[in-house]
């Protein structure tokens, strides 16, 4: 068959030119019309009803290439009138051509292929083997169109052996049954028994000196030759069958041959030949309007000019293949296109590009694959219902031969009233089961409802006791922070006016109250920062986060340089939406625990990157210090849950547990994991995005109406009075 697609509108008028070669009685005068008008003068004056039938049966085979509502018309007038005759072959002529209607008229397929095996049933009684040959053809290019390669191939080897069995000779429909069994074993993959039956078809052709066949098939067969490496015998069989394309008219065929020889020179690199065949391809494609050849053709266009070297042509032709539309989707040859261009943007250092493209190759292939597995489950379903429907016709065929006319009118009459019983009881059963759901889903309802009841109850009491914590945390950080300065400076005071009047032991009393009032502030100041994370909404912005480690480094300076800590930060991502002044304080509490912890006598050595994992970034920021003990990796990050490390000052426990909730803030989570030989690598992930979409919104709605009073509550009680 010839370049069948998987797109239906493509191989539906594909299919309907081979449709014209099928049957040796083609009409051969070149004004169709003038040649049904003839056969219709010849009926009105005939009164045999054998006659009668059969010249209906031509006019509807002759209006097939002109009419194809008259093919269908004609075509049930036969059928009736060979019906009233009882002749079998005049029956299998009639379902045939009404076949070749339907399938002019884009009906299902299930419907073409069911007239075509009846054509077979009554061909069978009345030993028409031409005809029986000649719809297994048309059943199996059904099949080759639709993928169904097996099936296809052995509906073209039961028309072969048909011709085997009962005529002899050499014949065009055999030789066009070869090179179609060629043909589905070669979109199948399987080139070894395919190109046999190719060279089969051909040979056939040129012994009953036929043209057609060469011309339609003679390009398939280079293709194989070429996927076997045989890239000789493929340009060979190319330049023979160009004079044929010539000859017989047949431009698509000649596309066909021009884009495969561009191939051929491809693949032995012959660039400039390649160009040469691909642009006259290109020109025969665009005057006659052949939009997958088009594509295809600019394809080996860019392809020939990339192996020249001229990139920039390339890269044009490229894009102009995927901007040729058709009707419905070339999702394969886009993504040859896409696939190239991700190629030629690669070899020209645009990086970007070469991704936005490799991305866009890799959805083509995922729609392609798609495409094909849906290709599979339907040919799987029509064979299935092949099967049903051939096992119905051969049990209706025997009880036809049977019974007489009161039967079947009973055995209707008896299906009708199962049917209507089936259908009640159907119906009856169904209403229960549905009953039977609806009570269930009821119960369910209920009992969530007493759920979600009780536990809107415990986030009620939930959220009272964690504002009390709240606000025990904000007023503490503001109320307890002044007696301690006031502690802190009488102190400092104390010490210098009384230093010559106390002894060494109460100076050092004097002393821990100094350090242990520092050390409450301390912890008072950052159980304050705590809770201003804990309470203010984030401020959403663009964050660069290398701009905020450069802060962070400014205000370590000191602490730095007293280390002589060295901090290696690699390419850091801008994050669309974040909260700058929050991601400071994760990275500053960070950075200055990898600087307080090192290891004594060893200057710090701290390393940060980044890494993009779809909808967020993986951060790691590694050190060379102390490291911490894997039984403490769980509580570092809880409240006052400190590194037990006391010649630290200020070692309040609660950055940690406020990195923690930066991190959780912006939807990330955040662990630490052992960094070998020495120190410590805090791992944490941020979201990309944070802002939720409308339909979340809707859905979050939806799954937390039963608790908006608690939460109105919550907005009431969390103002400070």
């Amino acid at each position: 068959m010839k370049k069948i697609t998987s797109h239906p509108g493509v191989w539906w008028l594909l299919v309907s030119v081979l449709l014209f070669l099928l049957d040796a009685q083609a009409l051969t005068a070149q004004n169709f019309q003038q040649e049904i008008d003839s056969m219709l003068r010849r009926y009105e004056y005939t009164t045999d009803l054998t006659n009668q039938v059969a010249i209906l049966n031509e006019v509807a085979y002759a209006y097939r290439r002109i009419s194809p509502d008259s093919t269908l018309h004609y075509a049930q007038l036969a059928l009736d009138k060979a019906t009233e005759l009882g002749d079998p072959g005049a029956l299998a002529y009639a379902y045939k051509n009404k076949g070749i209607g339907l399938f002019k008229m884009g009906s299902d397929q299930d419907t073409i292929v069911a007239y075509y095996l009846k054509a077979i049933e009554f061909a069978e009684e009345a030993e028409d083997y031409y005809t029986q040959a000649a719809c297994y053809n048309n059943i199996g290019l059904i099949s080759l169109a639709d993928l169904a390669y097996n099936e296809a191939t052995q509906y073209f080897l039961s028309g072969v052996k048909i011709f085997d069995e009962h005529i002899a000779g050499d014949n065009f429909l055999k030789a066009l049954m070869l090179g179609n069994i060629g043909t589905s074993y070669h979109r199948d993959g399987d080139n070894t028994r395919g190109i046999p039956y190719y060279e089969q078809a051909l040979a056939m052709a040129t012994r009953i000196g036929n043209k057609t066949i060469p011309s339609i098939f003679v390009d398939e067969l280079a293709r194989a030759r070429m996927e076997e490496g045989n890239l000789e015998g493929a340009e060979r069989d190319i330049i023979s069958s160009m004079p044929l394309h010539d000859e017989l008219g047949d431009m698509e065929s000649k596309t066909e041959s021009l884009l495969a020889w561009a191939e051929v020179k491809i693949m032995k690199s012959e660039f400039q030949a390649a160009r040469d065949h691909a642009f006259a391809a290109y020109q025969v494609a665009k005057e006659r309007a052949f939009l997958r050849n088009k594509k295809q053709a600019l394809t080996r266009l860019a392809q020939a000019y990339q192996g020249l070297g001229k990139l920039d042509s390339a890269v044009y032709f490229a894009r102009e293949a995927i901007s040729v539309q058709e009707p419905g989707q070339m999702y394969s040859l886009n993504q040859d296109a896409t696939s190239l261009l991700t190629k030629l943007y690669a070899q020209q250092e645009k990086f970007d590009t070469a991704y936005y493209y490799a991305q866009q190759e890799l959805a083509l292939e995922r729609l392609n694959r798609d495409e094909t597995k849906q290709r599979i489950a339907d040919d799987l379903e029509a064979k299935y219902q092949n099967e049903q429907r051939q096992a119905e016709i051969e049990r209706l065929s025997t009880e036809r031969r049977r019974q007489q006319e009161r039967i079947y009118g009973l055995v209707a009459l008896v299906l009708l009233i199962l049917f209507v019983l089936g259908g009640m009881i159907y119906q009856y059963r169904q209403k229960v089961l549905a009953t039977r759901a609806l009570n269930d889903t009821n119960e369910e309802l209920r009992q969530t409802e007493e759920t979600l009841k009780e536990k809107n109850k415990e986030l009620e009491r939930y959220i009272q006791s964690n504002l009390q914590l709240e606000n025990f945390a904000h007023l503490a950080s503001h109320d307890l922070r002044e007696p301690m300065r006031n502690i802190v400076s009488f102190s400092q005071l104390l010490e210098r006016s009384a230093v010559d009047k106390l002894n060494e032991r109460e100076q050092e009393f004097l002393s821990f109250i100094v350090q242990g009032t520092e050390r409450i502030d301390g912890l008072v100041k950052d159980l304050l920062a705590y809770s201003t994370v804990s309470n203010a909404p984030l401020d959403l912005e663009a964050v660069d986060l290398s701009k905020v480690i450069a802060n962070v480094k400014d205000d370590l300076r000191q602490a730095i340089q007293e280390s002589q800590a060295e901090i290696e930060v690699a390419a850091l991502p801008v994050l669309p939406q974040a909260d700058r002044s929050r991601l400071y304080q994760l990275f500053q509490n960070l950075l200055s625990n990898a600087i307080r912890y090192g290891r004594p006598g060893v200057a710090p050595q701290v390393s940060i990157c980044a890494e993009d994992q779809g909808d967020h970034y993986f951060f790691r920021l590694s050190d060379n210090g102390i490291g911490i003990d894997p039984h403490y990796y769980e509580h570092i990050f809880l409240l006052f849950k400190s590194l037990e490390n006391k010649s630290v000052r200020n070692n309040s426990g609660i950055g940690l547990a406020t990195a923690k909730r930066v991190v959780e803030d912006h939807r990330g989570k955040i662990w630490v994991e052992p960094n070998t030989p020495h120190g410590s690598a805090f791992c944490f992930t941020l979201a990309k995005v944070l802002t939720e979409t409308p339909g979340q919104d809707e859905a979050k709605g939806a799954n937390l109406s039963t608790t908006s009073r608690t939460l109105s509550r919550f907005k009431e009680v969390a103002k400070f009075k």
